[in-house]
C-alpha cells in the first residue's frame, strides 16, 4: 500500500475465488497509479472547450437548416444507425457469441468491458440530458440554441445535450478500438462515431456541442470502464477471469492516513 494513500480492494467472485485471487499481484497498486487520472483541471479545461464551442452552434445549425441532397440524406440515415442501440447491441451480442463459441477470455473481457462502456455512457447521458434539458435544433423557434429548461427535462420531451447517438457511438469505438489495438481499426471505428455526430447535424437533430459532448461521454466512459483511466482518483471495477472463473476487484481512493 502507498504510504500516503489507503485503498479499499474489493473482490467479488462467483466459483473458486483462489484461482482469481492469484491474478492480485502486490503491485496492483503501483500499475493503478501509473493509469492516467482525469482529475478537476480536465474538467475545468473541458468545460472551457465546450462553452467555446456554444458560439458556432446556431451558424453551423443555419447551415445544416438549408436544403440538402438525397445522397447526404442516405448517408446520414446509414451512419445514424451505428450509434443506435440494435446496431450496438447486434455487436455486443456478435461479440458475445464469439466468446462463447471460441472460448477466448480476450474476446469475453472485450465484450464485457465494451457492454460496460456502452451502459456507463448512455446512463451519464440521460441523466444530463434531464439535468441540462435543452430543446433540440427542429425544435427551437429562434434557432438560437439557447433553450434549456434546467432539471426539467424539456416540454418536446426529448432532450438534446449530449448527444446520445454520439455517445455511445465514441463508446463503442473506444472499447473496440482498444480490444483490437491497431491503428487502422481505430481510424475506421473512429471514422463511424464522426459520421455519426455529423448524421445527427445533418438530420438537424442535434447541435455541435451535444455532439462534442456526446463523444467526449463516450471516450471518457470507454476509457474509465475499460481501466484506461482513473476519474478524480477512481478506477473502474477490475473483471477478472480465469478458466473456471468469473470475478471483479475495485479499488478507490480514501483520504491519507499519516
Amino acid at each position: 500500500m502507498h504510504h500516503r494513500q489507503w485503498r479499499t480492494a474489493l473482490l467479488l467472485s462467483l466459483v473458486a475465488p483462489a484461482s482469481i485471487q492469484a491474478q492480485l499481484t502486490p503491485n496492483h497498486t503501483q500499475q493503478t497509479d501509473s493509469i492516467p487520472n482525469a482529475g478537476w483541471r480536465n474538467v475545468a479545461v473541458g468545460a472551457a472547450v465546450l462553452a467555446a464551442t456554444f458560439l458556432v452552434d446556431a451558424p453551423i445549425a443555419n447551415v445544416f437548416e438549408s436544403p440538402h441532397s438525397a445522397s447526404a440524406a442516405s448517408a446520414a440515415n446509414t451512419f445514424d444507425k451505428f450509434g443506435e442501440m440494435t446496431g450496438i447491441g447486434v455487436v455486443v451480442g456478435g461479440l458475445g457469441i464469439a466468446s462463447l463459441v471460441t472460448r477466448d477470455h480476450h474476446v469475453l473481457s472485450a465484450t464485457i468491458r465494451t457492454a460496460a462502456s456502452v451502459a456507463l455512457a448512455t446512463g451519464v447521458t440521460q441523466v444530463l440530458k434531464y439535468v441540462v434539458g435543452r430543446e433540440r435544433p427542429y425544435v427551437d423557434p429562434d434557432r438560437d440554441a439557447l433553450d434549456f429548461h434546467l432539471f426539467k427535462g424539456t416540454p418536446s420531451g426529448t432532450p438534446s445535450f449530449p448527444s446520445g447517438h454520439s455517445s455511445t457511438a465514441f463508446a463503442l469505438a473506444t472499447s473496440l478500438g482498444d480490444a483490437i489495438d491497431k491503428d487502422w481499426a481505430r481510424v475506421a471505428l473512429f471514422g463511424l462515431a464522426a459520421g455519426t455526430g455529423w448524421a445527427r447535424l445533418q438530420q438537424q437533430q442535434h447541435w455541435v456541442t451535444d455532439v462534442v459532448a456526446g463523444a467526449a461521454v463516450g471516450i471518457v466512459s470507454a476509457k474509465f470502464a475499460n481501466g484506461r483511466l482513473r476519474l478524480l482518483g477512481a478506477r473502474a471495477p477490475r473483471i477478472l477471469l480465469s478458466s473456471r472463473d468469473v470475478g471483479v476487484r475495485w479499488t478507490f481512493p480514501l483520504p491519507a492516513v499519516h
